[in-house]
């Protein structure tokens, strides 16, 4: 048995000993809201149980014509820019319409299972959504990021890299716009098979085929739109997983029917196959192709690439950052930190899109979020300008920058001087920012929760604020989805200083590792 297909079914094996009951709550409470880096710790859920029902069910009163009918929400989006030109975008689903996809997935666990694990499927999927743990069978961890990370690490440097000595070429692919391209009428076909669902008078079976009823549900908690579904929700990665087995499975036939000895796993929407000539190479992602496609995807032509042996299985930025890495270093000093820093531009720069800075900022601070240097006076200052620049590098580093800005004010707390100095540095970012609330969002909503969660100075609002999610910030409790039912909370109230988790405990993942 080859390392991957352990992999499938160890993770078979570790979720079937979780309960169902404990299955809907994490999906329900952990996975409502995108990944840690999205939306600041305000954003969380305190209190979201599975009902006896589902807010919106069938209507069986004609047995024949049975109807399903949702309310339609809008989804509430947040975006960050990914480059120049194009914005990355994960949404929040409303909780109504949440709470019944986990309510129809848990109902027919079984069936979803099934199709989660095929026998047929020779590519091994290691993004699994739910964190499904060995070290504590039966139980599931908190962290979103943390078994995804893990996974995609020991796919990339160890299964892989264990298993290549037996092939020449490894194959890389991935799918372009994934979840903005997911038609969510696939949902049913990969449940069922589309000739089922296609079939005369299936259409509207709704309690015969649980994929009717999930299309409908992700198709109405984004306004009734058929193309794509939210980024960021766990659900949103488990309906995905459920569709990719599909087109793996499919795809393992045709490979396997041809002959072709090969190894593939996938992590989300990004495949790597290892296989003994370009011939099957090419064979592979034609086959990758026509089978995406009749589930209206497409794989990314750019990024698909044949690669002889041993190139190709390592990330080249890791090797490239090691001599500015201060992974093994308790203390750092300014220059050492000024050192990595350039070392860290030199390889982002190199590499585009890696996740060099994320590792940088990563080994700034312990496994216990505490910092590894102590700077003062102009050498402190340097560092938070430098730190705050390195955020135009990538985005989504922003809630790392300003967690470690915030135990830098907790380490120097009682120097008036120092803290007013940053405070200062802070709030002429913040008033720069909301000069145009509607362009900055992202990076709004944590430099507020920030500036409050600390208590540094009052923020100056505008008078008209479109954005819910800020608005929620300002007035300290949630005004999105409104009604929310009296028995969700989907925020946390900011308390005083010191009472507020600490934003780099937060984000915390998994053994402090960064992959991209």
């Amino acid at each position: 048995m080859s390392l991957p297909k352990g992999h499938t079914a160890e993770t078979k094996r570790l979720l079937k000993k979780v309960s169902k009951d404990k299955i809907a709550k994490w999906l329900l409470e952990e996975g409502y809201y995108p990944e840690q880096y999205i939306v600041p710790p305000s954003f969380k859920i305190s209190k979201f149980n599975l009902k006896a029902n589902p807010y919106f069910i069938i209507d069986n009163r004609i047995p024949t014509e049975p109807k399903f009918e949702p309310v339609k929400y809008e989804l509430l989006n947040i975006s960050f820019p990914k480059t120049e030109l194009t914005d990355r975008t994960f949404g929040i689903i409303a909780p109504k319409i949440y709470h019944d996809i986990v309510w129809y997935l848990i109902d027919d666990w079984d069936t979803i299972l099934k199709s989660l694990f095929r026998a047929n499927n020779k590519i091994h999927s290691y993004s699994f959504p739910i964190p499904i743990t060995s070290k504590s069978e039966g139980e599931l961890g908190n962290l979103r990021a943390g078994r995804m990370i893990y996974e995609y690490l020991e796919m990339a440097e160890n299964d892989l890299v264990a298993e290549a000595y037996n092939y020449k070429y490894i194959l890389k692919s991935d799918i372009k716009n994934f979840y903005p391209s997911i038609y969510t009428h696939s949902i049913a076909w990969a449940i069922h098979t589309k000739e089922k669902i296609r079939k005369r008078g299936n259409r509207n079976k709704f309690n015969d085929y649980v994929g009717l009823v999930l299309d409908k549900l992700f198709q109405y908690s984004n306004d009734g739109c058929t193309n794509g579904i939210a980024i960021g929700p766990a659900i949103s990665d488990l309906i995905a997983e459920v569709i990719l087995s599909s087109i793996d499975t499919e795809c393992s036939k045709v490979i396997t029917a041809n002959g072709i000895d090969f190894i593939g796993v996938r992590y989300k929407d990004d495949y790597r196959f290892l296989c003994h000539s370009k011939q099957d190479a090419k064979l592979i992602i034609k086959t990758l192709q026509k089978k995406m496609a009749l589930f209206n995807l497409t794989l990314n032509e750019s990024k698909s690439q044949a690669i002889e042996l041993p190139e190709g299985l390592f990330r080249e930025w890791t090797s490239e950052y090691q001599p500015f890495s201060l992974r093994y270093r308790k203390k750092i000093s300014y220059k050492r930190f000024e050192n990595s820093f350039r070392g860290t531009l030199k390889v982002d720069k190199k590499h585009d899109g890696t996740g060099v800075v994320d590792r940088f900022l990563s080994e700034l601070y312990t496994k216990n979020q505490e910092l590894k240097f102590n700077f003062k006076d102009k050498d402190l200052l340097k560092a938070i300008s430098l730190l705050l620049m390195l955020k135009e590098r990538k985005n989504k580093s922003f809630p790392q920058i300003l967690g470690i800005i915030e135990q830098i004010i907790v380490q120097n707390k009682g120097n008036v001087r120092t803290i007013s100095k940053i405070s200062s540095i802070i709030k002429n970012l913040l008033d720069e920012k909301l000069k145009n609330v509607e362009d900055n969002q992202y990076d709004l909503l944590w430099l507020i929760y920030f500036v409050k969660s600390l208590d540094l100075f009052t923020v100056s609002f505008p008078k008209k604020i479109s954005s819910e999610l800020i608005k929620s910030l300002k007035s300290n409790r949630a005004e999105f989805f409104k009604p929310i039912p009296t028995d969700i909370k989907l925020f946390d109230t900011i308390k005083m200083p010191s009472k507020n988790v600490l934003l780099l405990k937060h984000l915390a993942v998994f053994k402090n590792e960064i992959s991209e």
